[in-house]
């Protein structure tokens, strides 16, 4: 079943789902929310801007909870049992593809800033197996970006991949591991350069300082 919500179009072609666009949020025309499943929830806090894209629920018990504030663009995929996509108040997006193969979470903080062609995913998307015991080797790891982090152009969030608050992570750069708070990490995979950072959103020139 298909109705526009808000402005949204949304299409629910399961049971017991449930979403929540805070009167105050504004969306592009073309904006869509596809549920497929059960038990799943949307959240679109007040406030918030989409200026494109698709939220997606495919399976059963998962969740895509977007803050106030907010300005997105992207897609935001949950696509196996138990996923769930929380992005925190006042934070801006440019175009990213988040996406849960696998059950498990990507978590993004307040007042963090993303670029375009930005990707994140918890799971490799197929197996890879330890030849003598069978052993699946790369389970799916939850991703974890704290308040105030600013991904530049081009970035790629790997599962596991951790980032501490009021860092950058430069263009291009791949993360794979945990990147301290405070920090700028360049490079695929990406390393720290220089510690005791943070950033701000408007060009500061030196007098401004």
């Amino acid at each position: 079943m298909s109705k526009t919500h808000l402005g949204v179009l949304v299409t629910d072609n399961g049971q017991n789902n449930q979403v929540d666009i805070s009167p105050t949020a504004t969306c592009a025309e073309g904006v869509r929310i596809n549920i497929y499943g059960r038990n799943n929830h949307v959240v679109i806090g007040e406030g918030t801007v989409i200026s494109g894209g698709l939220v997606e629920l495919r399976n059963h018990e998962s969740a895509v909870y977007i803050g106030a504030g907010c300005r997105l663009a992207g897609s935001f995929r949950c696509r196996a049992r138990d996923t769930h996509i929380r992005i925190g108040d006042r934070t801006t997006i440019m175009m990213a593809h988040l996406s849960l193969h696998e059950a498990g979470a990507i978590t993004i903080g307040e007042d963090c800033m993303l670029s375009g062609d930005i990707t994140m995913d918890v799971s490799d998307m197929h197996s890879i197996l330890d030849v003598e015991t069978g052993e699946r080797v790369n389970p799916p790891q939850d991703i974890e970006i704290g308040d105030h982090v600013w991904l530049a152009h081009g970035v790629r969030i790997m599962k596991g991949a951790q980032i501490g608050q009021h860092s950058v992570i430069g263009s291009r750069s791949m993360v794979l591991g945990v990147i301290p708070a405070h920090s700028l990490a360049v490079g695929a995979p990406a390393r720290v350069v220089r510690a005791g950072i943070t950033w701000d959103r408007r060009r500061l020139s030196p007098k401004d300082q």
